[in-house]
């Protein structure tokens, strides 16, 4: 088979591999379509420490061509999706349907050959069905970019109709929390972006307003004033500068939502601050395989706008071109 392979930092080239075999609980997917999410963008700079020889892509959407020993319920030629990482699936986390919190997980393209390729061995707990009317791009991206900030809005932050929302980084997860958001019946929603590109896709998805801290001298009062009392604020950029501008800007009560992943140390808020108005500051990562399965059927019923979702779709051999472009806020899928 044809794969994309990260060879070392800055370098993806596309090489001949052995077609690989489903093992005992395995299937078989050629791969329909996989999203490029911004960690893949991390993988092929060489930022994450991923060895030589993997195949990048964990935004997977594939047909099943082949069935390991032992799969039940599955067919060849069902279209599926797979979730994102292979959980141990005994762990508590595993046992109470937070497979996002395994202790164990082995993730695709970070420490096993992922989807940018034609053909990827899944496990079938990892599968989740795609109906024929969503299309393979948009499933593929669904795992992740539109999974991910679902997670973070109604399983932690727990949103409510009618209330603030502050998006900060509105890239391809924040592009999508703003979607959520608005979906969900928020009432006013400010996206937070220092680039012009994701700045307008949040007003695209139905930002009420838009906020570039770069072009404040105090930004943080600049925000709040901006957002008039936010009680959810979503955090996609992993930054210690931007967690704390997030923080600044809630109302008392109010609940911070931190998605983006860094090795940063944020300043929390002064404890008689932190104390006094009750603000909470909650992780989110991923989502669960039950939240990738409400996903897809939300957008099957017509209930996400996934139009302006997927930017490009690019063969494969096309990829390492890809990966001399920054991010946009809409995914580019590789289709074999």
């Amino acid at each position: 088979m044809r794969a994309l392979v990260y060879e070392g930092p800055g370098t993806l080239e596309m090489v001949s591999l052995a077609d690989p075999v489903p093992a005992a609980g395995e299937v078989l997917l050629a791969v329909l379509a996989a999203g490029v999410c911004g960690t893949d963008h991390h993988i092929v700079a060489g930022e994450l420490g991923v060895p030589p020889g993997m195949v990048p892509g964990h935004e997977i959407c594939g047909r099943i061509v082949a069935l390991g020993s032992g799969v039940e319920g599955w067919s060849v030629g069902d279209r599926v999706v797979s979730y994102g990482q292979v959980v141990c699936g005994a762990c508590p986390a595993c046992l109470s349907g937070h497979q996002n919190r395994c202790v164990s997980p082995e993730g695709f393209g970070l420490t096993r050959q992922g989807g940018f390729a034609e053909l990827v061995p899944v496990p079938a707990s990892c599968l989740v069905a795609l109906p024929d009317s969503v299309t393979a791009e948009v499933g593929a991206i669904a795992t992740d970019a539109i999974a991910t900030p679902y997670h973070a809005l109604v399983s932690v932050g727990r949103i409510r109709a009618g209330e603030s929302v502050v998006v900060v980084g509105t890239g391809g997860l924040g592009m999508h929390a703003v979607l959520l958001a608005r979906m969900a019946g928020a009432g006013r929603i400010v996206g937070v972006d220092s680039s012009p590109a994701a700045r307008d896709a949040a007003l695209a998805a139905g930002a009420d307003d838009v906020f570039d801290p770069t072009t404040q001298k105090d930004s943080e009062r600049a925000l709040r004033s901006l957002a008039r009392g936010s009680s959810l604020v979503l955090e996609f950029v992993g930054r210690a500068e931007t967690v704390e501008l997030g923080s600044a800007a809630l109302s008392p009560g109010g609940r911070l939502v931190v998605v983006g992943v860094g090795h940063d140390r944020p300043r929390l808020p002064p404890l008689i601050r932190f104390i006094g108005t009750e603000i909470s500051v909650h992780g989110s990562f991923g989502s669960t395989l039950a939240e990738i399965e409400t996903v897809i059927g939300l957008i099957a019923a017509g209930r996400i706008d996934t139009s302006q979702s997927v930017g490009r779709t690019v063969p494969l051999e096309d990829g390492p071109a890809v990966f001399r472009e920054p991010p946009s806020p809409a995914r580019t899928t590789l289709a074999p």
